[in-house]
């Protein structure tokens, strides 16, 4: 258990909304969020300064329902002017915006005003090449300035980001960039790890030759790398350098895209979550600045990519406080340097830090030796998110990192939301793993399978009674999924697909996916992309990818397969799999285990029920089995545990 120090609770800016709101309590003003969301969610916008090129006439629109929401009714904004040109106007133009280090210890500066004229340079170049508003650009870059530019650009110039993860395979790209209709993408020609480029670019041009919309790639050029094709491959210092930097913002639509974030489900393509430019700033605003308790003057460090939304959710949330990003490329955890992230935090007096369990999991495995020389006590928050806690492993963080002073806040929410809805706040008792309180303005409940609200400690679906500005409007370019998969379980609630449960004592604990979807070191991707790189080889004809736990990464990808006619299972071929799913999928999803088997468990409709396959092969209750077809197909898998390592 963790009680915040008083002063830490007294100086907080959620202390001070509080009073603000005339409200006694946290939970006052969850409940008041919940039953007023008009007013709630029109404080934060006054709270965060966001600004309208034109007013809004109405806030929040449900004549259509909540799964078609619409905000901002008649509003246009466009979200650099809050983050960017406010800032400048209020005196940060000097401000350190970002800090960067690479992995070989070089450092990098941009102060505010240095950030909005390369993000204004983007805007201009893109523009120059016939970028239009509305038009979608990809982010396919490593952790550096340059990523943060990219992004803000293409925001200024009323474009749709779809940022990447840096480690991504040519299919994964390529599937994103297609889905969305990507017409450039922003990049670089390389990243080092452990001193070697790795190169993106070449990478990046594999994956374009499935994407003819793609019409304009600007790559960063740091290792002499070369463009392979002339006419379409720009140099960045030469095209985004030579461009406007006074660029102005393009006013979007409140319900035009600002983002597609790519997330994984168990069936099917990627989803492209859809945010926009409001709704990211607002949600940032309630679980950043007043949740986690960023404030003007941290200096904060999560150490994530841009592909996955915790890069833009930190990089906003730090513009819209006034604070500065610690930005790091490279890896948090390397040889030679086991505890890289703290020591950097200790270098560079990092007061908010990231973490994730799976980290915390790898620190514990290592001498703890080092961590004597790294001082920590400019740290004042210490966040988590991605998957849950092991109670050792949250005790070693409150130990060792947090050094029983930083308060440790987790929260759990998800791509779609741009945030929580569950969290921890530094105004609560904080228990091992738990999350203190839902977030502001969702109305968490826990549901039973018949939609009545579970007893206060029983186990039932995490569920959003109430849209928050934040929530995504829409899977891009697929209105049927979108409510299929989030509206059609409980009508006109919106179900996460998390397992959780609330004490009586008003602690939540998430306990895992109530759906398929794998979730590797925070990391969340459908079984079908792994699936299908493994059928795809023609070594197999049928496969399962279902997560198992794992004592470092907390879970780990396990195949189960179907050999295809003529092939005889060996080790070579296992690992020729395993390769081959780091690379068309991404190495972080490379399987643990690859077993085979004679046939998958399937439904009527010839659906392999991955949940039957996790469930035989961990020894599991597999639960109803009236659905399958093949029942004899479970004991097989069962007794592939005696081979487990």
């Amino acid at each position: 258990m963790f009680q915040p120090d008083t002063d830490i609770q007294r100086s907080s800016t959620l202390a001070a909304f509080l009073k603000d709101c005339g409200t006694d309590s946290y939970e006052d003003l969850a409940s008041r969020a919940n039953t007023d969301p008009d007013w709630f969610w029109g404080r934060i916008i006054e709270f965060a300064g966001i600004r309208f090129h034109r007013p809004y006439t109405r806030l929040r629109d449900m004549s259509d329902g909540p799964e078609s929401i619409r905000w901002a009714v008649g509003g246009a904004l466009n979200l650099t002017e809050t983050c960017l040109d406010a800032r400048i106007e209020t005196g940060l133009g000097d401000k350190t915006a970002i800090d960067w280090v690479g992995e070989d210890g070089c450092r990098r500066s941009w102060t505010y005003a240095d950030l909005a004229a390369e993000s204004a340079r983007v805007a201009s170049a893109l523009a120059r090449r016939g970028v239009k508003p509305g038009q979608a650009v990809g982010i396919y870059m490593p952790m550096i300035p340059e990523i943060d530019a990219a992004f803000l650009g293409i925001a200024r110039l009323g474009a749709v980001a779809v940022p990447l993860f840096s480690g991504f395979a040519p299919p994964a790209i390529a599937s994103r960039l297609e889905d969305s209709g990507a017409v450039a993408v922003l990049t670089a020609d390389a990243t080092p790890r452990r001193g070697n480029p790795v190169w993106m670019e070449s990478t990046l041009v594999k994956a374009l030759e499935e994407v003819p919309s793609v019409h304009t790639v600007i790559s960063l050029r740091r290792f002499g790398g070369a463009a392979a094709d002339p006419a379409r491959d720009l140099d960045w210092q030469e095209t985004v350098g030579n461009a406007d930097p006074t660029y102005p913002a393009h006013p979007a639509e409140a319900d035009s895209p600002l983002l597609i974030a790519y997330t994984s489900g168990t069936t099917g393509r990627p989803k492209g979550v859809v945010h926009t430019h409001l709704g990211v700033q607002a949600k940032a605003t309630a679980d950043f600045l007043l949740g986690l308790d960023m404030k003007r003057d941290d200096r904060h460090l999560w150490m994530t990519d841009m592909g996955w939304v915790m890069g833009p959710l930190t990089l906003l949330s730090v513009l819209l406080s006034g604070a500065t990003l610690v930005l790091a490329e490279g890896a948090p955890s390397m040889p030679g340097d086991p505890f890289r992230l703290l020591r950097l935090a200790s270098e560079l007096k990092v007061t908010h830090l990231g973490v994730a369990p799976t980290l915390v999991r790898q620190f514990m495995t290592q001498d703890r030796a080092p961590l004597s020389g790294y001082d920590l006590s400019p740290l004042r928050i210490v966040a988590s998110t991605g998957e849950p806690w092991t109670e050792d492993a949250w005790l070693w963080q409150r130990d060792h990192i947090c050094r029983r002073r930083a308060v440790p806040l987790n929260i759990s929410g998800g791509t779609e939301l741009f945030g929580a809805i569950l969290t921890s706040t530094v105004l609560h008792e904080i228990r091992p793993g738990g999350f203190s309180a839902q977030a502001l303005g969702v109305g968490a409940k826990v549901l039973r399978e018949d939609g009545s609200e579970a007893a206060p400690g029983e186990v039932g679906e995490l569920v959003v009674t109430q849209p928050p500005l934040g929530l995504t409007p829409a899977i891009a370019g697929n209105r049927k999924r979108y409510l299929e998969t989030y509206w059609s379980t409980f009508p006109g609630i919106w179900r996460h697909g998390d397992w959780v449960r609330c004490d009586p004592n008003g602690t939540w604990y998430i306990l895992g996916r109530s759906d398929d979807t794998l979730n590797i070191a925070g990391k969340r991707i459908g079984p079908p992309e792994i699936e299908s790189a493994l059928t795809e080889s023609g070594k197999v004809v049928d496969a399962a990818a279902i997560a198992a736990p794992d004592d470092i990464k907390g879970v780990a990808v396990v195949c189960v397969c179907v050999p295809a006619p003529g092939v005889s299972p060996d080790d070579a071929l296992v690992e020729q799999l395993k390769d081959r799913v780091g690379e068309v999928v991404s190495k972080p999803f490379r399987p643990r285990e690859i077993h085979f088997v004679e046939a998958l468990p399937k439904t009527r409709s010839m659906k392999t029920m991955r949940r039957i396959v996790r469930a035989a092969f961990l020894g599991e209750d597999p639960g109803d089995l009236s659905s399958i077809s093949n029942p004899e197909t479970i004991q097989p898998i069962a007794e592939l545990r005696k081979d487990k390592p």
